[in-house]
């Protein structure tokens, strides 16, 4: 049993829904929660962080039935996804909690259920009501724009009749509110907080269970067999079932109440009026604090495959860095608004910000100190520029503190700027020619601003904090040693450690968004005899497509083997079977060969050089246009070879002049 210092910090995030690959939404999140847990860890807290996956419900079902897998079958692929999304961004959660477990999460969410009923807050009747899938919640007529869901406008609402469950919310609206508004539940930023009082004065009692015929997987309803939990005291639950509720009250003491939720805006309700609620009336305290963080958009607007402007986190870090990526989504969201992402603006950021600005300020103090007085810091100048950093390193914290995450990278770089200013200002390699101890005493001042900074960046940069403490030969600063203390200290080796990155001229578009995809699987098409079901694997994700390559290769010649796919052609079903991307073949009229790597890695990027791929959905049709032909085993677009950064793709069988397909 893990023991906790007087000073306990439990945080969490909403755990993710994994019928699918994450997105840009999870990276901000989850990098959120990571800087403020990260940060309260400075100060010194023992901080217990959550977060998960969220594993029951239609849309895990269905997709699972659609790929043809066991349900923990597919949603343990898909799980794996997001851990290695985490572990890519350097996440440092402390446990990861999935709602499939029937060891962690079912006795939790049983007992809660149960304590609703004992407190005579759930009734059973028949309902009819607007529900939508892409959410997995009712909706109410107010609630839609053009009968269609906000956030799903692309999906059917559907009248659904069914009789269910219910929990007595309009019971405890009243008291919710109260505790919102003295802050006992804090909600933070304050326009979310007058948004959910608001809802609460006309807040009605929830559907809270749904039918096994049309929920067949989730919790089961105590003492009745025919129905399964509803989202609310399934998910919300995973907060207390995930530290000991229901299973290990000792440990559940130890760490309840959560410190603070860490959620985006499109779930305030469930948060800020469903869970409380739940919690007053199951008798269990309620946690401290809800952050509520906006969206993060592209061009403006919410990420979509049909409007082109999804961007794959996955792609992002491989393409730029993991701390450049964190860093700029750190910096891109507003405490009470949304943030955009762009690749110009992340550029932007990283060069001027964190190369010209942090980088440079440390990397020149640290390089004249090592060149001029052999690394050793001696006294420091006592200088007004001290007053003023002390009022910025406040600013830092309290903006830490409130989560305004956007404000503590600008006052961050507003202290490497004080500092730069500084330093150029008394301009230590001439005045070291004058007066050399005064020079020494400027440039030991600066080294003090740098540990500072090494501090001050580190929940949003730990290995850009990590490497430069190694350079000012210390190690594991705290909140407490950002001072101007150092002194009579020896620092060591001094390097770059951010650099520019160059930016690259702007590309033509190549409409297909081509990746190495490896062959897992090949099945019988039930209802065709010349196509094959494939199952791939693209890296961050798996994928089923149909193809005809049945006449041409064996199931086991296909096996392990390294495909070209189109991962941005719409979804078609190929005679009942739905195939979500498409391989690139050779065909001459007489054979047909696939495109094929030998070095590439699963979900690799595969390019013509000179173009950049697309992103934006593209149908079939569209597909036929694109003039691809094969010459010397190589494919072609407009003179240019298709290749990945390791090789050149080769095309197998066909003859010159083939066309790709």
């Amino acid at each position: 049993m893990r023991k906790f210092k007087p000073k306990k910090y439990y945080l969490t995030t909403a755990i993710a829904y994994p019928n699918s690959s994450p997105h840009l939404g999870h990276s901000l999140e989850i990098v959120q929660a990571d800087v403020f847990a990260r940060f309260n860890r400075l100060l010194g807290k023992d901080v217990f962080f959550q977060t998960g996956t969220d594993e029951h419900g239609n849309k895990n079902w269905q997709t699972a039935q659609k790929e043809g897998k066991d349900i923990l079958e597919f949603l343990d692929k898909n799980v794996r996804i997001f851990k290695d999304l985490f572990k890519k961004l350097n996440i440092s959660y402390d446990y990861f909690i999935r709602t499939s477990d029937k060891k962690i999460h079912y006795p939790g969410s049983i007992k809660l259920w149960k304590q609703l009923v004992k407190a005579g807050d759930i009734y059973k009747k028949k309902y009819k009501g607007l529900y939508c899938t892409g959410c997995e919640s009712f909706k109410t007529e107010r609630e839609l724009e053009n009968g269609r869901c906000p956030n799903h406008p692309t999906r059917e609402i559907e009248a659904v009749e069914e009789e269910n469950y219910f929990f007595k919310l309009s019971k405890y609206k009243e008291e919710v509110a109260k505790k919102i508004r003295s802050d006992e539940y804090k909600i933070i930023p304050e326009v979310r907080k007058n948004e959910i009082l608001s809802f609460l004065k006309e807040a009605k009692d929830i559907s809270f269970s749904r039918p096994k015929t049309s929920l067949p997987w989730g919790v089961p309803v105590p003492d009745d067999d025919e129905q399964v939990m509803y989202v609310w005291c399934d998910a919300l639950s995973n907060y207390i079932t995930g530290v000991g509720y229901g299973r290990d009250e000792s440990e559940f003491k130890k760490l309840w109440p959560a410190d603070i939720h860490i959620i985006g805006k499109d779930i305030l309700r469930f948060h800020a009026a469903f869970w409380p609620a739940m919690l007053i009336s199951a008798k269990v305290d309620l946690p401290k604090q809800l952050f509520v963080h906006g969206f993060i958009l592209s061009k403006g607007t919410k990420m979509s495959k049909s409007t082109g402007n999804i961007i794959e986190p996955f792609e992002q870090i491989e393409k730029y860095g993991v701390e450049p990526f964190r860093f700029y989504l750190t910096s891109a969201m507003p405490l009470e608004g949304d943030g955009e992402y762009s690749e110009d603006l992340l550029l932007d950021k990283v060069n001027s910000g964190l190369a010209a600005n942090i980088g440079n300020f440390c990397y020149r103090v640290l390089n004249f100190l090592n060149k001029n007085f052999d690394g050793k810091v001696g006294n420091i100048d006592d200088d007004k520029i001290i007053n003023e950093i002390e009022d910025e390193l406040d600013n830092v914290k309290k903006n830490y503190e409130n989560l305004n995450f956007n404000e503590v990278v600008k006052r961050i770089l507003h202290v490497s700027s004080l500092g730069n200013k500084y330093f150029q200002e008394n301009e230590p390699w001439k005045l070291i020619k004058e007066d050399k101890e005064k020079a020494h005493k400027v440039v030991g001042l600066c080294v003090n601003i740098v540990k500072n900074l090494s501090v001050l960046i580190s929940p949003i940069m730990p290995e850009f904090s990590s490497r430069l403490q190694k350079q000012l030969n210390l190690k594991d600063l705290k909140w407490k040693d950002v001072n101007f203390k150092l002194k009579n200290h020896k620092i060591g080796k001094d390097e770059i450690l951010i650099r520019k990155i160059e930016e690259k001229e702007e590309k033509p578009i190549f409409p297909l968004n081509l990746k190495v995809a490896e062959v897992i699987e090949v099945n019988e098409h039930p209802n065709a005899d010349n196509l094959n079901i494939i199952n791939i694997d693209l890296g961050s994700e798996k994928r089923q497509i149909v193809a005809g390559l049945k006449k041409f290769y064996s199931a086991d010649e296909l096996k392990n083997k390294k495909l070209i796919v189109i991962s941005n052609l719409k979804k078609a079903k190929l005679r009942g079977v739905e195939s979500q991307a498409m391989l690139l073949a050779g065909d001459d009229g007489k054979e047909v060969g696939v495109l094929t790597v030998d070095e590439g890695e699963p979900g690799d990027k595969v390019y013509f050089e000179g173009f950049e791929n697309g992103t934006k959905e593209i149908s079939f049709d569209s597909f036929l246009k694109i003039k691809m032909t094969v010459k010397d085993s190589k494919a072609y677009f407009e003179g240019k070879e298709l290749r990945t950064d390791k090789e050149i793709v080769r095309v197998e069988k066909v003859s010159d002049g083939a066309k790709v397909r």
